[in-house]
């Protein structure tokens, strides 16, 4: 009798691509389940998070630099000035970000305040897959790197609260991969994640561990620059009340930075919420960037496919940072893709794809205040300890027989 011809699911098809099957099905599963959850979440107000950047650039050019200072009066004129896109009106949402951040909004102050909104995020989630690009190669790992990002529902937190996530990543990746070829430029691309300071400080050590001097000096070169032309726009007047509020004892200030920690997915976030005390979370927390930089110093000293390289960074810049928003999870979901690409052409290490889906996936459940509400705290917090396990496994290599 002739045999029948086995269904797709049937074939006993190569690891590699059983992998890549399994990670297709898990986008499919899990990418629309984020969107529409974070659809339900900033359907009544989309782009949140730019509405403040539009609205400091627009007291700046108005001459009103002291609103950035205010923060009651800051919530009033961000309430007032983008009503129709705030169905409630919000508490207390003040500018909390160092004045070079500002630069970033500066090239979209000409734009209204949706057509800004939609340009960055356009703009920004293209150069993040050009950044991408070079990190596979065409065919099958490609698609997957692509529709993995896409599909992330960390993106879809981005888009939602328009935040500079993709900017933020784009600037990593594309640093990183620059690193040999064009160290000058490479730095620029580094030095230029200031803008995200939590992020930056996993750069040295990587930079430091690979020896990379031209490197460090443009990155260096390039904070110094960004802080020199922060001084002249926004001013030096910014700079001095910005240093007062942070440094000082303002009680609203201070506890809408504190807010914004416990509304991401940081160490200390996942502590806090399991109800550890605050002494001992941030201790965590210290703890978290100690092993993130051991990670990194081992990745970048040893000999690794570059790649690999790259996803142990976005780990450790995510795990080792103090706060963490849904949106920055874009990190995770860009190494967890490259580890399945890199998996796929070398045959994947025992647990390593499977981490790499958990980890892509998790961000479905975070931050954990969401958690709290769709799923179980623990799915949430255990997050932290997949990316450590995820850094780990691909440091380690597997004992050969």
């Amino acid at each position: 009798m002739p045999l029948k011809s086995k269904s797709f699911f049937e074939h006993e098809l190569p690891s590699s691509s059983r992998a890549l099957r399994n990670a297709a099905i898990l986008f499919l599963i899990a990418g629309p389940f984020g969107w529409l959850l974070f659809y339900a979440i900033f359907r009544q107000t989309p782009g949140q998070d730019w509405m403040v950047f539009d609205t400091a650039v627009q007291a700046w050019r108005r001459g009103d630099v002291s609103l950035l200072l205010d923060g009651p009066r800051f919530t009033a004129v961000l309430n007032t000035t983008h009503a129709a896109w705030l169905p409630t009106k919000l508490v207390f949402h003040p500018w909390v970000y160092p004045p070079y951040t500002l630069l970033l909004a500066l090239p979209f102050a000409l734009l209204p305040w949706l057509a800004s909104y939609i340009a960055f995020q356009c703009l920004s989630l293209a150069g993040l897959l050009l950044a991408l690009r070079p990190w596979c190669p065409p065919g099958k790992p490609r698609m997957v790197l692509l529709a993995g990002v896409l599909l992330c529902p960390a993106t879809a937190f981005t888009l939602g609260a328009g935040q500079n996530s993709f900017f933020s990543a784009a600037l990593a990746v594309g640093g990183i991969h620059l690193l040999r070829r064009r160290p000058l430029i490479s730095g620029c691309l580094l030095g230029l994640l200031a803008f995200k300071p939590q992020f930056a400080i996993m750069l040295p050590i990587a930079l430091l561990a690979a020896r990379a001097w031209p490197t460090i000096a443009a990155a260096a070169t390039t904070v110094i620059a960004l802080l020199l032309a922060s001084l002249i726009v926004p001013g030096v007047a910014l700079w001095r009340g910005w240093l007062t509020l942070f440094f000082g004892a303002d009680p609203a200030f201070h506890t809408w930075v504190n807010e914004g920690r416990l509304h991401g997915q940081s160490v200390f976030t996942c502590l806090h919420l399991l109800g550890v005390p605050d002494r001992f979370a941030n201790l965590g927390q210290l703890v978290a960037i100690v092993a993130s930089g051991i990670c990194v110093w081992a990745a970048f000293r040893g000999v690794m496919p570059a790649a690999e390289k790259l996803a142990v960074l976005l780990c450790a810049m995510i795990l080792a940072a103090a706060h963490v928003g849904n949106y920055d999870a874009i990190m995770l979901g860009i190494a967890a893709l490259l580890v399945l690409v890199q998996g796929y052409a070398r045959t994947f290490r025992p647990g390593e794809a499977l981490l790499a889906m958990l980890v892509w996936s998790a961000t479905a459940v975070n931050p954990p205040f969401l958690g709290a509400t769709f799923s179980p705290l623990y799915i949430s917090v255990v997050t932290p300890l997949l990316v450590l396990a995820l850094m780990l496994r691909l440091l380690v290599k597997p004992v050969q027989a």
